[in-house]
Formats: structure tokens, C-alpha cells, sequence
């Protein structure tokens, strides 16, 4: 599909929306839900505060602290597990408690255990992202063949060559799935937390327009979140997902 016509088709989806939002305002409360034009002049009033992108940097901070950690845990993992059936089999208690305990739990459990403020933000988002990383790097690896691996020992590649040639081509289709899901999951979870026990960032700034009745700045937060998962997926991800599919342009 070419560019044209997909951004054709972007511009007449976030259209749709926005006619269908400004449908269900004219039908509902303002109390309940605030108009598209309401919700854009008080996200312009709130960028020219200070305030504004100091919330937003700790909200940043958070999520780029979280998602750095849980990739980082969940990809070695993975590629471990993937290669050596003890280590998967080791984990897979740990992986099934983790995906299945619901994550208000966690959230109570941390806040237990590390109060309100960052460190249980970043706990709360590493611990639910984690598996999904863990258990898409693990599926993806022990789907290659062992022949590559074969053809590694026999010209006696080095551990950063087997990764550059052999694993990252191989689980690059769903690597690049993850990071979508794993990067959309990991604003809604550092949100939450926020809200629940946070004394800054978008999460607070939402549970104080909630608890003032300001429907229009709690629409406007939710506007700027969603913004961020925007911007990481088309500014952030589609380079890195071109950059690792490079290979089946070139094939």
C-alpha cells in the first residue's frame, strides 16, 4: 500500500473518531464527557503551564526506566530459555504466577512494599512486562533451526555474531510485534500505577481532574497519553522495526 493511501486512511480513522466523540458529547453530560474542542483548548492551556511538562517528564522517566528494565530481563531471558530447556522449565512457575495474578494485586503489593512514588511505579510496569517479553523471545527462539546453530559451531562465530546473524533475523517478525504491545501496555500500566499511588505524573494529574470534576483537563491527560503511545510507535518503533526487517527487503 502506498504512503498516500495509508495516510489517507490514518487521517479518515482518527475523523471518524473524532465526528463519533463529538456525537456522544452532544448526547451525554459535560460532567461526563467533555466535547473534542473542549478537550483541545484545555490541552493547549495546560502545555503552556511549567507544571504540564514536569509531569510529563516524570511520567517519561518512569516509563523509559520500566521498559528498558523488562526488555532487558525479558529478551536475555528468552534467548536463554529458548536454547536451554532447564532454565524454561525453571521459570515457567514464575511466568504462570506473574500472567495470571491480577494486577491490582501487584499494585496493593507494591505499595506495601515500596510506598508511593517511582520506584513502585517502575516495580509494577517491569513485573507485568516482563512475561510477555520473556515468553514471545522464548516461543520465537526454539522455532529456529538447530541448523543455523550447526553452521555457527562448525565456522565458530562469537556470541555477538550467533546474536546479529542468527537470533535477531530469526525472532524478528515477533520481536517487533512485542515492542508494539509491550510499549502500548507499559503507558497504560505506568498510568495506572500513577493513579493509584503516585504523587506525580499523567496517572496523578488524572485522578485530580477526576476527584475536581474537570472533565475536560481528565480528557486532555488521556489525550496526551495516548500521544505517547502514538509517538513511540510511528517515531520510535517503525525505525527499529525497519531497521531489524531490513533483511527480507535485501532477501
Amino acid at each position: 500500500m502506498k504512503t498516500k493511501q495509508k495516510l489517507a486512511l490514518y487521517l479518515l480513522s482518527l475523523t471518524s473518531l473524532l465526528v463519533l466523540w463529538q456525537i456522544l458529547a452532544n448526547q451525554l453530560n459535560p460532567m461526563i464527557l467533555a466535547s473534542p474542542w473542549q478537550t483541545l483548548m484545555q490541552l493547549f492551556e495546560l502545555i503552556l503551564t511549567a507544571d504540564f511538562w514536569q509531569q510529563l517528564l516524570v511520567t517519561l522517566n518512569r516509563l523509559l526506566y520500566a521498559l528498558s528494565i523488562a526488555c532487558s530481563i525479558g529478551f536475555t531471558l528468552g534467548l536463554i530459555a529458548g536454547r536451554h530447556a532447564w532454565l524454561k522449565f525453571y521459570l515457567a512457575p514464575f511466568r504462570w504466577l506473574l500472567m495470571s495474578i491480577p494486577p491490582v494485586i501487584i499494585v496493593l503489593l507494591a505499595m506495601l512494599w515500596f510506598g508511593m512514588g517511582s520506584t513502585m511505579v517502575v516495580f509494577i510496569t517491569v513485573l507485568l512486562l516482563t512475561p510477555t517479553i520473556y515468553i514471545n523471545t522464548q516461543k520465537s527462539v526454539e522455532q529456529i533451526d538447530n541448523h543455523w546453530f550447526e553452521l555457527a559451531q562448525v565456522y565458530q562465530f562469537s556470541w555477538y555474531q550467533r546474536l546479529s546473524k542468527i537470533y535477531i533475523p530469526a525472532i524478528s517478525g515477533p520481536l517487533c510485534a512485542t515492542l508494539i504491545i509491550v510499549c502500548c501496555s507499559g503507558v497504560r500500566i505506568v498510568v495506572l500505577a500513577e493513579v493509584l499511588g503516585a504523587h506525580q505524573g499523567i496517572g496523578f494529574e488524572l485522578a485530580n481532574a477526576s476527584s475536581n470534576f474537570d472533565t475536560a483537563e481528565l480528557y486532555a491527560w488521556v489525550v496526551v497519553s495516548l500521544s505517547i503511545v502514538a509517538f513511540m510507535e510511528l517515531i520510535l518503533l517503525k525505525p527499529i522495526q525497519y531497521y531489524l526487517l531490513r533483511w527480507r527487503k535485501l532477501s
